[in-house]
This record gives structure tokens, sequence and C-alpha cells, in this order.
């Protein structure tokens, strides 16, 4: 087994936060991109990271969750990495909400007992990480939902390893096409579910990498040519089922049901980090992606919630609020850029302070003792 970070993976872990960004971004604000039906698709690369989840969680943990203690000990790591920084955003958030009430803003944009907007009903589930579970009309931070969707199916993972060991790869391709099935008939916007029938979506996807590692597994032994153009083969791929998937994430084809099977194709591909492609995704900026790629998804959203207020206080025209009309002088495609620069030096932070710090500090709870690092064989900067 190769004693690997899968960096080429968790490089395009960077890459996928950027593209969901830059969906969000074009969603909200005019942009010449948005004519770009790949970009409008970008709510796919969620499931990216889905499938990237299961798959080296599988390599990390299979056949290693034998007994209640080895449970709570994954329990307690999975929930240090998702929850301190999810919890700090949603704090920054009500705060200011409670701010924003005070001030002239738009519809929707301030605290409220309903179930849309920024409601105080929903601050329980979203705290619990209960937030993809159909248990209030909306998210206070919109991507946090997958955070809470994989979290609990971190604990569904960890129970069927304690029942079956290393004998994962039908279990997991039952429950897979099980929540695809599920998704199908229950989810209206098929695989845009994301608080109402987000889990199911995340038991598809995660569980979709858990094959794509057996899979790996038989086939990672390549040459330097063949594997190139698998890479090669493999990124179009991930274009054109992006690009083709439907007009936009309001309405999506039932291709994007493949989801699963074509990100689990990529992954299992640049796993084998045996081509060019993957040798340039190990230069530095890349892999600073990587690190930074949780905190790039879990910031993004509510920065640009905030450039929207600011550029509706200042009557510019967002796609985000109605009301103001002033049009754009310059490009907001140079916004955008400026956009993607500072959540990403923000995130660069959060990790240096936010992370990190709850990392080690839960990982020292689950291990009983004080670690001055963490283990890095196998594992990526996400997980």
């Amino acid at each position: 087994m190769k004693d690997s970070r899968f960096v080429a993976l968790d490089s395009w872990r960077g890459i996928c936060a950027i593209l969901v960004v830059v969906f969000h971004f074009i969603t909200d604000m005019p942009s010449s991109l948005e004519t770009s039906s790949f970009l409008r698709n970008g709510y796919l690369f969620v499931d990216f990271f889905f499938v990237l989840s299961g798959f080296v969680l599988c390599h990390s943990y299979r056949g290693k969750i034998s007994s209640p203690g080895d449970f709570g000990r994954f329990v307690l790591r999975r929930f240090g990495r998702v929850w301190p920084l999810h919890a700090v955003v949603l704090a920054g958030l009500v705060a200011v909400m409670a701010w924003i009430t005070y001030l002239p803003h738009p519809d929707g944009l301030s605290l409220s007992w309903k179930s849309t907007g920024y409601s105080i009903n929903a601050l329980l589930p979203s705290a619990l990480l209960l937030n993809a579970m159909n248990l209030q009309g909306t998210v206070w931070n919109g991507p946090a939902w997958s955070i809470g969707a994989e979290f609990y199916v971190y604990l569904l993972f960890a129970l069927l390893v304690t029942v079956s060991s290393r004998r994962l790869i039908l279990p997991s391709l039952c429950l897979s096409l099980a929540a695809l099935a599920l998704v199908y008939l229950w989810a209206p916007d098929l695989m845009n579910t994301t608080w109402d029938y987000g889990i199911i979506r995340c038991i598809a996807g995660f569980f979709g990498g858990v094959v794509a590692y057996h899979v790996y597994e038989l086939t990672r032994a390549r040459g330097p040519l063949p594997a190139t153009l698998l890479e090669l083969a493999a990124v179009v791929l991930v274009v054109l089922f992006v690009t083709f998937a439907g007009a936009d994430a309001d309405h999506g084809s039932l291709i994007t049901l493949a989801a699963p099977l074509v990100f689990g194709a990529a992954v299992i591909v640049f796993a084998g980090e045996n081509g060019f492609l993957s040798l340039m995704l190990h230069a530095r900026p890349f892999r600073a992606l990587g690190r930074y790629s949780f905190s790039i998804y879990m910031i993004h959203m509510p920065l640009l919630v905030m450039l929207c207020y600011g550029c509706w206080s200042a009557g510019y025209f967002t796609k985000a609020f109605p009301g103001a009309a002033r049009p754009w002088m310059g490009s907001v495609d140079l916004v955008l850029i400026e956009f993607v620069l500072a959540v990403v030096l923000l995130a660069a932070a959060s990790y240096r302070f936010i992370e990190l710090p709850a990392r080690r500090g839960f990982n020292m709870l689950a291990d009983g003792k004080v670690t001055k690092r963490l283990p890095a064989k196998g594992r990526l900067a996400f997980d």
C-alpha cells in the first residue's frame, strides 16, 4: 500500500471548493460567467466531496473499528474535525444578523421566527448538525447542510465497519444504490437536494466512495503514460458530466444521479498519482488549496451574503436581494477574483487559528494523551 497522503486528491478538493465558491457567486451576483453551464452546475462538486470522504475514510479506518472504544474515538475525531469551525461561523452569523436586523436591510436578511431566512427556529438543528434532515426550511450557513449530513453518515460508516470489519463493498454498494433510488423518488431537485434530503444524497456519494476505494486497490498499478491518459480522460468525463447535467441547479436532469459513479471514477484514477496531472497537483499552491478547502467551503457563503448586502446598501444590483438597481460601472468578474482571493486568505487564517487547534484538541481527547502532531499517513487535510 502506498504511504501517501493522496496529495493529488487533496488538491482536487481545494479546486472543487473554489468551483463551489464560483457557483454561489454567479448565483447571487451578475457575472459574464453565468452563461457557463459548467459553472451553473457547480453544486455537483459537493458530491465529489462526499465520494472523496468515503474513499479516504475507508482507506484509513476499514477493519480498525471493532469495539465501542474504537467507535467513540472515531466519532470524537470526526466531530472535532467538522463541528468547531461550523460553530464559530454559525455564532458569527447570529451576531451579524442581530446587528443587521436594526439596520436597513432587504427582506429575508434578518433574524426571524419564520421557517425561511435566518430563522431562530433553525438555530438548534444547525448547531446539532441536523441541518440536512428536513427539520427546518433553510440552513443558516447554506453549505453547512453537507457537513451535518457527512457527520451522521460517518456514524453509519463506523457502525458498518464495526459489524462488517473489512467486508464493506457489497453493503456499501447497496447503500449507495438505495440512496440514489430514494433521491430519485423523493427529491424534487434530484441531486440538488440539500437541507431536505441532503443526508440521503450524502449516503449515495460517501458509500460510492467506499466502493471506489475497493476498486482502486485492484487497479492502482499504472505506468506514467497510461496514468496520464486516464487522468486526462477523467477530467474530460467530469467536465462533460457537469456541463450536461442540466440547465442549472434548479433544473437538473436524471444524469445528476450518476455523480457518485463519475466522481468515483475520477477519484480512482487520481488516487494512483502516477500521471503528469497528478504531478502538477503536487505544486504548493494546489496543496495549500487542499489544506484550506474546508475553511473555504464553510466561510465563503457568509462572506458572499455580506458582499451582496454591502452592494445592496450601496444601491448596486445583485440577484440575491431585489430592489437595488444601480448598474455596475466595472466588471463584476474582477469582483469575483478579488472575492475568491479574500476567501482563500481568510480560510488560511481560519485553518491556522480554528481548524488546527480544534482538531488537535479533540484528537487529544480521543487518544487520551497529548500528541504533538496528527497522523499523516493516508489522510487528507479535510479528513
